[in-house]
């Protein structure tokens, strides 16, 4: 099994000493020692240690506090402070640094091996949890859709770049901003209703919401989903899922209605090749039967033909009526008929 490597930025040699026979006891590899903070920050650069243990108080100029804050920034490496200071006003200014872990000297060797053992165990899970967020951003950032996630106050805590298209911004320009900031009143009182109503039966919901510019009507497909409260948030997270279908919708509803008026248009030519056409087959139908000249079952023949074209033609005007009387229901254009059988 690989040792862990331990880092320890101490300035009394006794103690420094002891550390290293006591860490290396509990299965701990001392890849280095220093007692400045300044050495702290090298040493951690160079050696790469998989934790540091860091005394608050060292020699030089640079305390560990603020050794620690450097490393965690350039090195995302965990530190452990070991000090004997425990007032309030230290241990604050350590927790700015987000430590992940406090041990008190004098130490005892199993709290101190619980403490190293726990603060690694942690920053293992933080890393897999980076690595997962980060490969979620990068397929995010793929998404033709817009993500926005909106946290308290209609706060923007992520969006993608398709995102800042649909706001006509760069996201590094939007993020942290209010949405009602970037979208006129009223877009934002439709947005923030279905975004209450999200977060308080904490149910996603799909709708496709219409939205008026200036000069032209916007359609955009939402879909809202809740996300779990942070814990230092008021209200559930909500990602918003946005696709601009403007376009389609307006195509759709010009099909709507040039179909129908073409529908109308060929309505209206099957009951005028009706009118023209038997009319004429009666009355030549008629006077063959009239006449029994040799030519007459002939002549029944090609009109039966003809009859029959007739009723097809019948039956596509019918047709198309139930079809126009269908649209006309479903998208509300023009008259509604009556459906023939």
């Amino acid at each position: 099994m690989i040792r862990k490597k331990i880092l320890v930025a101490e300035d009394e040699f006794i103690t420094t000493a002891a550390l290293k026979v006591s860490l290396e006891q509990m299965g701990f590899e001392v890849v280095g020692t220093v007692d400045t903070g300044e050495g702290a920050v090298k040493a951690a650069a160079e050696l790469k240690p998989d934790l540091v243990l860091m005394d608050i108080i060292l020699k030089g100029d640079m305390t560990g506090i603020t050794a620690a804050g450097i490393i965690k920034q350039q090195q995302d490496i965990p530190v452990v402070y070991f000090t004997a200071h425990s007032d309030d006003v230290t241990i604050a200014s350590a927790l700015e640094t987000e430590p992940f872990g406090y041990i008190l000297k004098p130490f005892d060797e199993r709290n101190m091996k619980t403490s190293i053992t726990m603060a690694l165990y942690k920053h293992t899970i933080d890393l897999r949890l980076k690595a997962s967020e980060e490969r979620y951003r990068t397929i995010a950032e793929l998404f033709d859709d817009g993500i926005f996630i909106i946290g308290d106050d209609c706060l923007i805590l992520y969006l993608n770049k398709a995102a800042g298209h649909i706001v006509h911004r760069k996201p590094e320009d939007v993020l942290k901003k209010q949405l009602y900031d970037l979208l006129p009143e009223d877009w934002f009182r439709e947005i923030r209703s279905v975004l209450n109503t999200v977060r308080s039966t904490s149910q996603s919901t799909r709708i496709t919401q219409e939205f008026a510019g200036d000069r032209r009507h916007f359609w955009f497909d939402i879909t809202y989903i809740p996300l779990a409260t942070a814990e230092d948030s008021l209200e559930p997270q909500v990602m918003m899922v946005i696709r601009d279908v403007t376009d389609r919708i307006e195509i759709e509803r010009k099909m709507d209605r040039e179909g129908i008026v073409q529908i109308e248009k060929n309505m209206e030519q099957f009951q005028i090749l009706n009118d023209q056409i038997i009319n004429p087959v009666q009355v030549i139908k008629t006077l063959t039967e009239l006449e029994n000249g040799s030519y007459q079952e002939k002549i029944l023949e090609q009109t039966s033909i003809i009859e029959d074209l007739v009723a097809k033609l019948d039956k596509g005007w019918i047709e198309s009526e139930k079809v126009r009387n269908f649209l006309l229901r479903h998208y509300r254009h023009g008259d509604i008929l009556d459906d023939k059988d």
